[in-house]
């Protein structure tokens, strides 16, 4: 396992042990010392079954989440790996031509294997290589009028597949490519499922020279040689297939396996890659291209470059460290060739030196890079198992991602139970202190009962966790499952253990911290049952303030004087020391805020005031952020500084001071990113994890808002009541209650907001999506079919004369050329791949693609564009892809990118010069201007979406590839559409030998959006499970209000209010605290969905923001509903109280 939240798995889970190791052995020894403790803290667990269970089911959700977020990166990480080592077999790594061929299979001749065997004799490392030619072509069984039309087809040298790798067939005996005659061929299970094709069948392959008819000499299970996964696949002997091919003495590939098995070959294949990439490269060409770059300057120019491209591709940032080592050190070794032979490096460093002056220089080296590989060596095993890190790494960051508003729900719950906790017990707690019990005995005691809650909610939580994960695995099957990749659902020890330790650990942390406040009474208000402010605190003196901030400065001495003179408890004073990186800071903080006292907006404002500073300077957006966040806040609290000289009512000072404070942050996190960018410049966007902490920070503050201005509230809720006279009596007690205790109503209010705010983000943003059903065309540029044939077996002549063309309104083909791009005059004038796709006027004329930018010299509409490019071949075309953007996701896009567009700009734009030549050449380019650019919904049906593509006239690829380029896609508009999506399987069968693959545009549209909203609404599922939490916090707080109102329900039974009436009151009041969630969290919700529109409908034109009325009613109406459920049982409870019993209850 790889690595969890960006930290090695292993070692993760390893410190969390040794984390709760240390804990609990604490927990261990204090529960020896003092015993008594752990019975009073633990007593009332078994006493209050039914509000423990509440409490347990709070507190794991932490656990749950977590859980399920490591389950499905499991499962995404086990089926890439076992789809990669089923397909791969024994094959570590893979020899393949020197990379010169743009098009088509690279063949080269089969005494480079010979010479390769030479070469690896020695090799502790290698078993086994083996020769081969793996191309696709189409079949077909003509018995049944099936056909395949890209076939895997592989023709393997039988003198060495044996010592290779074994072929069993589908009864497990094993078979041998050397059995096979000149005119036989095996299938693996998935062709003859496909072709429905049995042993002793018939099977055709098409090639240029016409088809072939094979028999099938037996059926092969799937996997290694036979090929993996679901793909079909036909396997030749070598020489058979070399002359069906006319390609006698020619193969593809070179198949490499490493000694051992698992892992222990996995581990040799750096050394084999580095040692095969070194025998294979030009030692001569090498050698000169190392003395050129030793020159002028070069190594410290690498360096500087390395530093520059470390955001944004940390890969090639230490490739260019590493080479720049190896020049300064005088060592041309195998990291040096490594680094040297790699495509992108090599485009980095020839542009790094034509910015340099040293042209040259970029010359020499361009010309000679030609003839430095002679054959490519793919790490295919590695690679494919580290891109299955990669992507497991990214669903699981996702996925806590959209579960952290969940955690921090359980979270609050917990700090939430031990304010209740407190509140109920706080007689008996006075008691014990005046008896002697010290505020650490306290500590120590909630700490206990906390630990326990803990413990049992991580249990379950883990085991709660572990079953969604596989559930949700499920769904994933039917979403994404193809065939070419299956979903196995899958569990790891460590992630079990890193679960559990995490959930319990995230609850340990916030049960202390729960604990430390619910111990901070005082003795005469706890035992008297009197409010907080009947007694105020003395105030500390500045003397004792001054001197705890100087031995704070000092903090690691302090301790160690602690641990020595035994004050504060040793063990305790051991501890911080030990993480004294993390407390010191914090408690210099914490002394500066003391000594500045009522001042303290002074030292938050000055700080804050530095991290905004810093962000602008360092064009750090999050930075920024949460630097104005702590400005605006300083400004609240200096304004209720003032309102505090000026007014004596203390209830209305909090009111000004909370509605400042809370409305300050809200408005500061509520502008739009770009709002602060037109005096600070361009920011850099926070990271994926900035989400959820902007979304609790605007929660918090919205919320405070709230609960500063009950007064308001109360006098709105009366102005409405006041037309409903029957209700008017029970409502107004049961809404003074939750808003005569505020802190315990806005943790709850919080908890119900946050979810409700995720939800509602999910809602409104589904339906932005909805702009590819209402505008298709958008997407498939109005075309009905899109196919794509081999370009192996071009259609010979024009593909009209094939067709009945009274079934179509157009034909427009297209072909594809791999180019390197740079912008002649701007910034990024370093070559980098881009894709030119050349396409016929029919096309142009009738594409109903979107410009998101164009330059209106050429055009004053999209039609325009077009058409400008048709009559000038020196004019192209954009994709939206060459506009920067940042994805925190996935790999670098290190494909071309301009510096004169971002998302944003208007529509207007002013044209500019690139230039473009055939990739890997060192011909002179081509200089061409772009005048438009497409919107990034057409990417949608074209080229290689994610990679910068330019669209030209078809006279303009011989110039740029110096070689005529066949047609190899065609884009169909039917005349009757109601036959989109069964016309494409009848091309298939016209152009079955050219290998045509169609499809129906508007198909593949209608199932890319199923998918999207399925997975919207798995992942609004998932965040959902906060509700969870929220529902069991209604539960606690109404369990609560009972016990703790019991006297107040007397009264009111005894002035005259019925059974049914107190019970009405409980469920509205209840009731009450779930709609503020719900509002604050629409509210919230909207808001921020509104701020996301705004950043998507810069590229995304015609985009509608729509809030879904009905799914908001919905999850109005389900939570509500839930609520109330959670109150029904303690408001029954409170309906059956007597008066009598009540009124004498102590």
């Amino acid at each position: 396992m790889g690595k969890v939240f960006g930290l090695p798995a292993t070692e993760l889970a390893i410190g969390m042990t040794a984390l709760l190791v240390v804990i609990f052995s604490i927990i261990a020894i204090g529960a020896v010392r003092r015993f008594i403790l752990v019975k009073m803290g633990t007593r009332n667990i078994p006493r209050r079954k039914g509000q423990s269970i509440l409490i347990v089911i709070g507190l794991m959700l932490s656990s749950a989440i977590i859980a399920t977020s490591l389950g499905i990166g499991d499962t995404v990480r086990y089926s890439i790996r076992s789809v990669a080592l089923d397909f791969l077999g024994p094959t570590d790594e893979i020899i393949k031509g020197p990379g010169k061929q743009l098009f088509g299979d690279e063949y080269f001749d089969y005494s480079e294997f010979e010479r390769v065997r030479q070469l690896t004799l020695d090799n502790p490392d290698i078993e086994a290589l083996l020769p081969l030619i793996e191309i696709s072509l189409p079949a077909s069984n003509e018995d049944v009028e099936l056909a395949e039309s890209n076939m895997k087809i592989r023709g393997v040298d039988g003198g060495y597949s044996d010592n290779f790798d074994s072929l069993k067939n589908q009864q497990g005996e094993i078979v041998s490519i050397n059995s096979l005659a000149g005119n036989q061929t095996f299938i693996n299970s998935d062709a003859s499922r496909v072709l429905k094709i049995e042993k002793g069948g018939k099977i055709t392959v098409y090639t240029r020279s016409g088809k072939t008819e094979f028999a099938v000499l037996d059926i092969l299970k799937n996997g290694g040689l036979a090929g993996g996964g679901r793909n079909p696949y036909i396997l030749f002997e070598l020489k058979s297939l070399q002359q069906l091919l006319n390609k006698e003495g020619k193969i593809t590939d070179i198949l490499v396996s490493n000694k051992g098995n698992g892992e222990d070959s996995l581990n040799r294949s750096e050394d084999v890659t580095t040692f095969l990439r070194s025998e294979l490269t030009d030692i001569e060409v090498a050698t000169e291209i190392f003395n050129i770059l030793q020159g002028n300057g070069i190594p410290r120019l690498l360096s500087e470059e390395s530093e520059t491209v470390r955001q944004t591709d940390k890969e090639i940032s230490e490739t260019l460290v590493q080479i720049s080592e190896n020049l300064n050190s005088d060592n041309i070794g195998d990291d040096f060739i490594k680094g040297i032979g790699d495509y992108q490096i090599q485009l980095t460093i020839l542009g790094m030196l034509d910015n340099s002056g040293l042209k040259e220089h970029a010359a020499k080296i361009s010309s000679l890079l030609p003839s430095l590989t002679i054959l490519r060596v793919d790490d295919q095993k590695s690679d494919s198992l580290k891109l299955a890190e990669t992507v497991a790494t990214g669903v699981t960051t996702i996925f806590s991602i959209f579960g952290s508003f969940s955690i921090m729900v359980g979270m609050l719950l917990i700090f939430l139970v031990f304010v209740l906790l407190a509140a109920a017990r706080s007689t008996e707690l006075g008691m014990a202190r005046a008896v002697g019990l010290k505020r650490r005995d306290l500590v120590q005691l909630f700490t206990y009962e906390g630990t326990i809650y803990a413990f049992l909610a991580a249990i379950v939580g883990t085991g709660l966790g572990v079953a969604l994960s596989f559930g949700l695995v499920f769904i994933l099957q039917d979403l994404i499952d193809t065939d070419d990749f299956v979903i196995t659902p899958y569990y790891s020890g460590i992630s079990l253990l890193i679960s559990f330790s995490s959930g319990l650990i995230l609850t340990f942390i916030t049960v202390v911290f729960s604990a430390y406040r619910a111990s901070n009474l005082n003795i005469v208000v706890a035992i008297r049952g009197l409010r907080d402010e009947f007694v105020k605190k003395a105030p500390e003196p500045t003397r004792k303030k001054i001197l705890d901030l100087a031995w704070n400065l000092i903090f690691p001495i302090r301790q160690l004087v602690f641990i020595v003179t035994g004050e504060g408890g040793r063990i305790r004073n051991l501890i911080f020391l030990l993480i004294f990186p993390v407390v010191w800071p914090l408690n210099i903080l914490i002394s500066l805020f003391k000594l500045s006292g009522r001042h303290s907006y002074v030292i938050l404002g000055v700080s804050s005031l530095s991290l905004l500073i810093s962000g602008v300077l360092t064009e750090t957006g999050a930075s920024f952020f949460i630097g104005l966040t702590g400005t605006v806040l300083s400004i609240g609290l200096f304004v209720r500084f003032l309102s505090s000289k000026l007014i004596n009512d203390v209830e209305t000072i909090n009111q000004i001071g909370g509605t400042l404070e809370g409305g300050l942050v809200l408005l500061a996190n509520s502008l739009p990113f770009d709002f602060f960018e037109r005096w600070t410049g361009e920011l850099s966007e926070p990271g994926p994890w900035f989400w959820p902490v902007g979304g609790a920070i605007s929660t918090a503050a919205a919320v405070w808002l709230l609960m500063s201005n009950t007064k308001i509230l109360i006098a709105i809720l009366n102005l409405i009541l006041s037309r409903f006279s029957g209700l008017q009596a029970v409502t107004k007690t049961a809404i003074s209650y939750p808003m005569a205790s505020k802190f315990r109503t806005g943790l709850t209010v919080a908890m119900f907001a946050l979810i409700i705010f995720t939800l509602m983000i999910f809602s409104v943003l589904n339906g932005i999506g909805d702009i590819t059903s209402e505008q298709p065309e958008r997407v498939t540029g109005g075309y009905d079919i899109k196919g794509t044939i081999s370009r192996d077996l071009p259609i010979p002549g024009d593909i009209r004369d094939f067709l009945n063309m009274s079934d179509f309104d157009v034909l427009a083909g297209a072909s594809n050329v791999p180019v390197e791009v740079k912008e002649s005059d701007g910034e990024n004038n370093i070559y980098r791949t881009a894709n030119l796709v050349s396409l016929e006027d029919d096309f142009f004329q009738s594409t109903q693609w979107r410009m998101s930018y164009f330059d209106p010299k050429y055009g004053a509409t999209d039609k325009d564009i077009w058409e400008s490019v048709i009559g000038n071949p020196e004019l192209v075309v954009a994709s939206a892809s060459i506009i920067p953007s940042e994805d925190p996701f996935g790999p670098p896009d290190r494909s071309f990118k301009t510096s004169y567009l971002s998302s944003g700009d208007l529509k207007e734009m002013d044209s500019f010069s690139v230039a473009m030549k055939k990739r890997k050449s060192s011909s002179e380019p081509e200089d061409l201007k772009v005048i438009g650019v497409v919107e990034l919904l057409a990417t949608g049906t074209g080229w290689e979406g994610i990679s910068a593509t330019f669209y030209s006239a078809r006279s303009l690829v011989p110039r740029v590839a110096e070689d005529e380029i066949p047609l190899d896609t065609f884009y169909f508009s039917l005349k009757d559409k109601n036959t989109a999506s069964d016309y494409p399987q009848k091309l298939e069968a016209i152009f079955l030998a050219n290998g045509m693959n169609a499809e129906s545009l508007l198909d593949n549209l209608e199932e890319e959006r199923a998918t999207s909203n399925a997975f919207n609404k798995l992942f609004q599922g998932f965040s959902g499970l906060g509700l969870v939490v929220g529902v069991a916090a209604i539960g606690v707080l109404s369990v609560r209000a009972v016990v703790e109102r019991r006297q107040s329900i007397g009264v009111l039974r005894a002035i005259g209010f019925r059974s049914g009436m107190i019970r009405t009151q409980f469920l509205i009041e209840s009731s009450f605290i779930t709609l503020l969630g719900i509002v604050v969290g629409i509210f919230l919700g909207i808001l921020q969905s509104w701020l996301i529109f705004l950043e998507i409908s810069k590229e995304l034109q015609g985009a509608k923001f729509v809030v879904p009325i009905g799914e908001i009613g919905v999850l109005i109406a389900i939570t509500i509903i839930a609520s109330i459920l959670a109150s029904v049982i303690p408001a029954n409870e409170a309906s059956k109280t007597y008066p009598a019993e009540a009124l004498r209850y102590e």
